[in-house]
């Protein structure tokens, strides 16, 4: 049979015409070909004629099976099963063509349909739901002659069991939500929660273990360490980057030493200018010694610094200074740290004196435009714009040394970041990430980062957990002091549903590195996922200590108790206590569109400030969230006007790009505001089809999430409360929660069900999951 004629025949009563139709655009949604008559009059030559034709071409029958169908004992849906079960008498044993599915609780015990339909597996949608597993199953009972792999598990002489998904390849993929309310509590939590990045079925939130409590904070020792910021000492300060460059990989070098605890860079990094003791700094940071340093640079000369203090006794253990030449700035480091390794008795192994003495680059202009990047990155984050200027600087410092692994292996990571956040030319970066990495890997594929940023490679640019797990414990490895380790693996874990796992490794992680305020962002939202809402608000206080000044992180703070308990309090409070010029400041603007649920104060905000760059939120984003604050105040036109030139445009991009899935995401929020039903419903099918949880467990089940919203906006009620209902057990960082819910404006044709009102009552649905 030909491609051309790949398609599935769906059978069903008229009283499941709605059914159908679901069914229906959520494969056409995923490019499958689906033959179904949607006309009033049934029967008739023509009519028989083209049954006839239409199931003796198509390639698989899906006869749909419902409390209807068992109440109607003759009708024309009964003449196209029993077509089709003609059908399966011309084909060989076992080749896939009947797939009954059930759309309530019809059991298959005394169900009325052909004794055929009984020795294949059913698969069941309650509510005509659609689920990506479906859709998947069907596109590969649809890819060519298979196995009896779909018969019933009992004709096997096995116990029954779910009907097995084939592995999907692995895709890239981002998170962010999409109406108005929701869209704001995820929003919420990119903004002010946000990071500075065939195997056995993934546990569900009921089978995962309960979380250990905190263990104890670490003792301290007698070989941990605190590198302080190097003071940048030459004359040309705009070469800053030089001295915090030497600054991290002395710091590198030593947690490469396994006696040694070293707090991180980024807890190290707000004590630059401290006037604070070195007792006071050594306690905060749980430490017995201190290093401090100094960079001057001048031409081709670089002369290093350092003293090693006792904090207790402000004892001087060791200073020296070091004058070489520039190209001898990797020999400076690695003699520091055998030095300071030295003074504090920690013994050295030959596999990390040869990490330690290794030199990334001989270029010292390659190696300046890899510092650059890094300084981007440290500063600004993982924002769309600081990728753009990582990228060009990484490729610089390749172009000038071919043989530079380091940053061979950054520009993966950072092309990887690109396509996981749904940047354009999704494939070029990957393809870019593929052609780094391999460079990377052929250089020096024993060098700590290079390792890293292989993990990072299959975790953000193809979401393969399970190699990505491979290297960060190939990392753990080398550096088992390292928070880092237990943060990367914690952010795996989530995405495996192994929510318990990952919770002990980002406890773990924060123990370790306690003024990490990356790390202790990723506690945070786990513990809200969790519905720990104590804990996670006792999370969010201390990133509010960490960050003090930070106005997002401390209304992330009053937006993380109103998810937790409903209350508007908090947030009115933080609003009323900022100064005239921070509240009309264009950030708290921004936050105060976010706050707001009167539509109207919105309207207002967006005609005062209609963009706002400093979140890194797309403006075509930006629109659709101010589009819809036009809908909710029951202005259709001013919503259109608002979205302007966006909808052409993301129907452009999606055309090019079928598998990016942010686009995806807002194109069917975008047709779902223009009151496109169909076209927002297959939109949407398409971009939960891509990302499965059994994929992904965070972002799957946020993506079925969003398609509950968009079903909810475009009318369909009760697929829309199924998904709800069934998302209230599954753990979500940020959204899916019963307060956000109860406010939502999207959930207006839910309002007043009383299957909706118990939803939000019900205690349980607010109770921890994990």
């Amino acid at each position: 049979m030909s491609d051309a004629t790949k398609a599935v025949f769906l059978s069903y009563a008229r009283e499941d015409t709605d059914a159908a139709r679901r069914i229906a655009e959520a494969l056409r949604g995923f490019g499958v070909e689906v033959w179904l008559d949607m006309s009033e009059l049934r029967g008739g030559d023509a009519w028989d004629a083209k049954i006839r034709r239409q199931i003796n071409d198509c390639t698989l029958f899906l006869p749909i099976i419902s409390q209807h169908t068992q109440e109607r004992g003759k009708g024309y849906f009964r003449l196209e099963w029993k077509l089709a079960v003609e059908q399966t008498h011309l084909m060989a044993e076992g080749m896939a063509f009947l797939a009954p599915v059930v759309i309530d609780d019809t059991p298959e015990s005394g169900a009325l349909v052909p004794p055929e339909f009984l020795k294949v597996q059913w698969t069941r949608l309650p509510g005509a739901l659609p689920t990506p597993q479906f859709v998947e199953q069907v596109k590969y009972l649809l890819g060519g002659p298979k196995q009896p792999g779909v018969r019933k598990a009992e004709d096997r002489g096995q116990k029954p069991e779910a009907v097995q998904t084939p592995p999907k390849p692995a895709v890239p993929g981002w998170v962010w939500g999409v109406a108005v309310a929701v869209i704001v509590a995820v929003i919420a939590g990119i903004m002010l929660l946000r990071p500075t990045p065939p195997a056995a079925a993934p546990k569900t939130a009921a089978d995962t273990k309960p979380a250990p409590p905190p263990a104890a904070a670490p003792r301290l020792s007698d070989k941990s360490i605190a590198v302080l910021p190097f003071t940048n000492m030459s004359e040309d300060k705009e070469s800053g980057f030089f001295a915090d460059g030497v600054h991290e990989d002395v710091l590198t070098n030593l947690a490469l030493i396994r006696e040694l605890r070293v707090v991180s860079r980024t807890s190290v990094m707000p004590y630059r200018t401290t006037a604070k003791p070195m007792r006071q700094i050594a306690s905060e940071l749980g430490v017995t010694y201190i290093l401090e340093g100094s960079v001057r640079r001048s031409g081709n000369k670089v002369r290093v610094t350092g003293q090693l203090i006792h904090a207790g006794t402000d004892e001087h253990v060791w200073a020296a200074s070091y004058d070489r030449d520039l190209t001898d700035v990797f020999t400076i480091q690695a003699e520091l740290s055998r030095q300071i390794a030295g003074a504090l008795k920690a013994a050295l192994s030959p596999e990390e004196k040869i990490l330690i003495a290794r030199k990334p680059t001989e270029n010292p202009a390659a190696y300046d435009k890899f510092l650059q990047a890094r300084e981007i990155s440290n500063r600004e984050g993982n924002s769309w714009a600081a990728r753009q200027r990582r990228v060009e600087l990484l490729q610089a410092a390749v172009t000038l040394d071919p043989a530079f692994a380091a940053a061979w292996g950054e520009l993966a990571a950072v092309s990887a970041y690109g396509t996981f956040f749904g940047d354009a030319d999704m494939e070029a970066q990957l393809a870019r990430a593929k052609e780094a990495i391999d460079r990377a890997v052929l250089l020096a594929p024993e060098d700590p980062d290079v390792i890293t940023s292989l993990g990072t490679y299959y975790y953000y640019g193809y979401r393969d957990f399970t190699r990505a797990t491979e290297q960060y414990d190939r990392f753990a490895r080398l550096q088992p002091n390292s928070p880092r380790a237990f943060n990367a693996l914690g952010l795996i874990q989530r995405r495996q549903n192994r929510w318990a796992e990952a919770l002990a490794n980002f406890r773990r992680a924060t123990e370790l590195d306690p003024a990490n305020a990356n790390y202790l962002t990723n506690l945070a939202s786990t513990l809200t996922a969790a519905r720990r809402w104590d804990e996670a608000l006792a999370a969010q206080r201390r990133l509010v200590a960490l960050r003090t000044g930070d106005l997002q992180t401390a209304y992330g703070l009053a937006r993380l108790a109103y998810t937790a308990t409903g209350s508007r309090r908090e947030g009115e409070q933080f609003f009323a206590s900022l100064t005239p010029e921070q509240f009309n400041s264009s950030p708290v603007i921004e936050l105060r569109k976010n706050w707001t649920l009167d539509p109207a104060e919105a309207i207002r905000l967006d005609k005062l400030q209609p963009y706002y760059d400093g979140f890194g939120q797309p403006r075509w984003e930006q629109a659709w969230v101010a589009a819809a604050n036009y809908f909710r105040a029951g202005d259709k036109e001013g919503a259109k006007a608002r979205l302007g030139e966006w909808p052409d445009e993301l129907r452009r991009r999606v055309q090019r790009e079928p598998g990016n899935y942010r686009q995806l995401i807002f194109l069917a929020a975008m047709e779902m505001t223009l009151d496109n039903k169909t076209e927002a419903r297959q939109t949407i099918d398409r971009a939960v089809a891509l990302m499965p949880p059994s994929h992904d467990a965070l972002d799957g089940a946020l993506y079925a999430f969003y398609r509950a919203i968009v079903y909810a906006g475009t009318e369909e009620k009760e697929i829309a409360l199924a998904e709800f209902t069934r998302l209230m057990n599954v753990p979500m960082t940020a959204g899916m929660n019963v307060h956000e819910l109860r406010d939502a404006p999207f959930a207006k044709s839910l309002r007043g069900d009383p299957r909706f009102e118990a939803l939000l009552s019900d205690p349980k649905n607010n109770a921890p999951l994990f």
